[in-house]
C-alpha cells in the first residue's frame, strides 16, 4: 500500500527566453493565456458599463424634463440592469487580476529557485544571496503586477475608444476637447514617470544591498559575537539602512507629486468641461441631460487615465524586476550536459567503476573505504568538489576519469545521482524534517511503499550517525518542522542530521568532507563504527583528519599541496619512519589538538573522548599516554600524549 501523505515535486520549468526582456515577458503570457483573455473580457465589459452610465443617465435627464415618464422608467431600468452586470464583471476581472498576478509571480520565483538550485555555487560568486531572494521574492511581485494592470489597461483603452465615439455623434466641439484634453493630461503625468523610475531602480538596488548584509550578518552572528565584531557590522547596517531611507524618500517624493497631479490636474480640466459645456447648452448646442452626459464622460475618462499612469509606474518597475530576472536566469550553472569539441557526451559508466582525480593522483577504488588527508584541508576538499563534478572548468585541464571515462561527458542527472558529496558546512532545509531528511524519497516516491517502512529506514539512518537522541528530543519527532538553516539545532546537531540524509542518498558513491568535525570524540568514535557498517562493501570517500575515523579506513591517501604522497593504512602510516609517515602523524596530531567540545556536548563527554583518543592511539605506538587534567578538560589530547 503507498503511502497518503507522498509528495511528488513538480517537475522544473521549462526554459525560457532571456534575449531580451519583452521576450520573456511574453513567453510567460503564453504560460497563462486563458487567465489572461478572461481578466481582458471581464476587464472590457467592467470599463464598457461604466463607460454606458451617463449615457443612459443624459437621456433619463431629457425626457424627464420633456415629461415623458414611460421613458424615464425605461432608461432608470437599463441603468439598473447595467450596474448588476458592472458589479459582476468588476468581481470577475479582480479575481482574474489576482490570479494573474500570483501565477506569474510563482511561477517566477519558482523558476529562480529551480535555476539557483542548479546553479549551485556558480550564482552565489557573481550574485550577492540577499540580492538572489529579493528576485524571487519583491522582483517576481513587481513582474506579476505587469499581468494585474494589463487587463484594466486594455479596457480602459476600448472604453475610452467608445466614449470617443459617442461624444464625437453627439457634440463635436465638446467631443474634442474631451479627446485632446485627456491625452494631453496622460503625457503631461508620464514626464514624471522617468525621474521616478529612476528613483525606484536606484532603491531597488540599495535594498537588494542591505538584504545581503542582514543575511550575511545574521548567518554569521556566533562568530562576529566570538571575535567582538557585532557593533561593527551593526553600525554598518544602520549606514546601509540610512542609504534605502534616503532612496525610499526619494522615491516617496516623486510618487507623491505624481499622486497630487493625478487629483488636481483632472480637477481643473473637469471644471473647464463644466464651463464650456454650459456656454453650449445657452447657446442651444447640446441639452441639459447631454452635459450631464458629457461631465459624467469626462469623469470616467479620468478612470483610464489613471489606470494609464498607473500601468506606466507598474511597468516601468516591471521592466526593471524582469531585467533583474533575466541577470540571475542568465548565469551559467557549473556543470552542464553541453557536448564540448573533443568531449562529445557518453553513456554512464557501470556500475562499481574506479574514480580517478587526475589533478591530485587520488584514485578511489569500488567498494572501499578511502581517506583523504591533507595538511591544508581545502586542497583535500577540493578533490571532492572534483569528484562530485561542481564546476566544469575544474576539469578541463586534469578531468576526473570514471571507469576510464571523462565524467564530465557522463549526463549531469546521472553523476548526480550516483556520486553524492556531503559537505563540511551542512544546511538544514525548512519545512518538516522528515522530508528534509529522506530527499530520496521526495524525488522518487517509489522508493519507498510505506510509511511504515519510510520511519524505518530514516531511524535507522539517524542511528548510524548518532543522531537519534536528537530527534528524540523534538516534541513532534520527525514531523517538527524545521527551522530556516536549521538554526534551532547545534553545529553538531546539524552535522550528524546532515550525515543521516547522506546515508538515506544511498548512493553508489558517497563523498563526506569533514562529517564529524563538529562532535565530541565519544560521538565520533560511534560515528566511525557505525558508518562502517552502513556503508558496507560501498565506495565512500572520507576527507577527515581524525584518527578515529581514518583507522575505519580501508586505504588512506596522504596529500600534500593537492598531490597524493603515498598511500597506507592508519596503522602503517602511524608506524611509518620516514617522511610520509612524519607528515601523516603531523597532520593526525594537530587535528587532536584542535578538538574541543561542540556547543551541544557536556564536558565529561569531551573528556570522555579525549581518553578514548589517547588510549586508542597508545595501541599503536604502544606507549601509555600521561593524562593530565587539565589537558582533558581543555580536550588538548595532543598535548597529553607528547607531555
Amino acid at each position: 500500500m503507498k503511502s497518503a501523505s507522498r509528495r511528488e515535486l513538480p517537475p522544473p520549468p521549462p526554459s525560457p527566453p532571456l534575449g531580451s526582456v519583452p521576450r520573456f515577458l511574453f513567453w510567460q503570457a503564453s504560460r497563462q493565456p486563458g487567465l489572461l483573455i478572461g481578466g481582458v473580457i471581464f476587464g472590457v465589459i467592467w470599463m464598457l458599463c461604466q463607460a454606458i452610465w451617463p449615457f443612459l443617465l443624459g437621456r433619463a435627464i431629457d425626457d424627464g424634463v420633456a415629461q415623458q415618464s414611460a421613458d424615464v422608467l425605461i432608461w432608470c431600468a437599463a441603468l439598473l440592469v447595467v450596474a448588476i452586470i458592472q458589479v459582476l464583471a468588476g468581481m470577475l476581472r479582480h479575481r482574474m487580476a489576482v490570479k494573474n498576478l500570483v501565477r506569474a509571480m510563482l511561477r517566477v520565483g519558482r523558476l529562480v529557485g529551480h535555476h539557483s538550485a542548479e546553479t549551485g555555487e556558480s550564482i552565489t560568486a557573481t550574485t550577492a544571496s540577499g540580492e538572489i531572494v529579493a528576485t524571487a521574492s519583491s522582483d517576481a511581485g513587481a513582474m506579476g503586477g505587469m499581468f494585474d494592470v494589463s487587463a484594466r489597461l486594455i479596457g480602459g483603452i476600448v472604453a475610452y475608444l467608445v466614449v470617443a465615439v459617442i461624444m464625437l455623434f453627439t457634440s463635436v466641439p465638446l467631443g474634442l476637447a474631451v479627446l485632446i484634453g485627456v491625452p494631453a493630461l496622460a503625457l503631461l503625468l508620464s514626464l514624471l514617470i522617468r525621474p521616478l523610475h529612476k528613483t525606484q531602480l536606484e532603491w531597488r538596488q540599495q535594498t537588494g544591498l542591505l538584504t545581503t548584509i542582514g543575511a550575511d550578518t545574521v548567518a554569521g552572528l556566533r562568530v562576529l559575537r566570538g571575535i567582538g565584531g557585532e557593533e561593527e557590522f551593526v553600525a554598518r547596517y544602520a549606514t546601509r539602512s540610512q542609504e534605502v531611507r534616503r532612496a525610499g524618500v526619494g522615491v516617496a517624493r516623486m510618487q507623491s507629486w505624481m499622486d497630487g497631479l493625478q487629483i488636481w490636474l483632472p480637477g481643473l480640466f473637469l471644471a473647464f468641461i463644466v464651463w464650456y459645456g454650459a456656454r453650449l447648452v445657452l447657446a442651444g448646442d447640446i441639452s441639459a441631460g447631454e452635459l450631464v452626459s458629457f461631465y459624467g464622460y469626462a469623469t470616467f475618462l479620468v478612470i483610464p487615465l489613471r489606470t494609464a499612469v498607473d500601468a506606466a509606474q507598474i511597468f516601468a518597475r516591471g521592466v526593471v524586476a524582469a531585467r533583474r530576472i533575466i541577470d540571475v536566469l542568465r548565469i551559467e550553472p557549473g556543470a552542464r550536459d553541453v557536448a564540448q569539441p573533443g568531449r562529445p557526451t557518453t553513456g554512464a559508466p557501470p556500475t562499481g567503476a574506479e574514480l580517478v582525480d587526475v589533478a591530485s593522483g587520488v584514485v578511489i577504488e569500488p567498494g572501499l573505504f578511502t581517506g583523504l588527508v591533507d595538511p591544508s584541508p581545502d586542497d583535500a576538499a577540493a578533490v571532492a568538489t572534483r569528484l562530485g563534478r561542481f564546476e566544469d572548468e575544474l576539469h578541463r585541464e586534469a578531468p576526473v576519469l570514471w571507469g576510464g571515462i571523462d565524467h564530465t561527458t557522463v549526463p549531469i542527472a546521472e553523476v548526480r545521482k550516483r556520486i553524492v558529496v556531503s559537505d563540511a558546512h551542512p544546511h538544514l532545509f525548512g519545512g518538516p524534517l522528515l522530508d528534509g531528511l529522506d530527499v530520496q524519497r521526495v524525488r522518487n516516491p517509489e522508493h519507498v511503499s510505506t510509511a511504515t517502512g519510510q520511519i524505518r529506514r530514516v531511524s535507522q539512518a539517524l542511528q548510524h550517525a548518532s543522531a537519534l537522541e536528537t530527534v528524540d528530543g523534538l516534541a513532534e519527532g520527525l514531523q517538527e518542522t524545521v527551522a530556516e538553516r536549521g538554526r534551532s539545532f547545534s553545529g553538531g546537531q546539524r552535522q550528524r542530521l546532515s550525515l543521516a540524509r547522506a546515508l538515506l542518498a544511498d548512493a553508489e558513491v558517497l563523498v563526506l568532507v569533514e562529517p564529524t568535525s563538529a562532535v565530541d570524540a565519544h560521538t565520533e568514535s560511534q560515528i566511525a563504527a557505525s558508518l562502517r557498517e552502513a556503508r558496507d562493501g560501498r565506495t565512500t570517500v572520507v576527507v577527515s583528519a581524525s584518527p578515529l575515523i581514518l583507522d575505519r579506513m580501508d586505504v588512506i591517501r596522504v596529500m600534500q599541496h593537492g598531490k597524493v604522497m603515498g598511500t597506507g593504512t592508519h596503522s602503517q602510516l602511524m608506524r611509518r619512519d620516514d617522511e610520509l609517515g612524519a607528515l601523516y602523524r603531523s597532520v593526525v596530531a594537530r587535528s587532536m589538538s584542535s578538538a574541543e567540545p561542540d556547543a551541544d556536548e557536556d564536558i565529561d563527554d569531551a573528556s570522555t573522548g579525549a581518553i578514548d583518543t589517547l588510549w586508542h592511539e597508545a595501541e599503536h605506538t604502544g606507549a601509555i599516554p600521561i593524562i593530565d587534567a587539565d589537558d582533558i578538560r581543555r580536550g588538548n589530547a595532543d598535548a597529553a600524549a607528547h607531555r
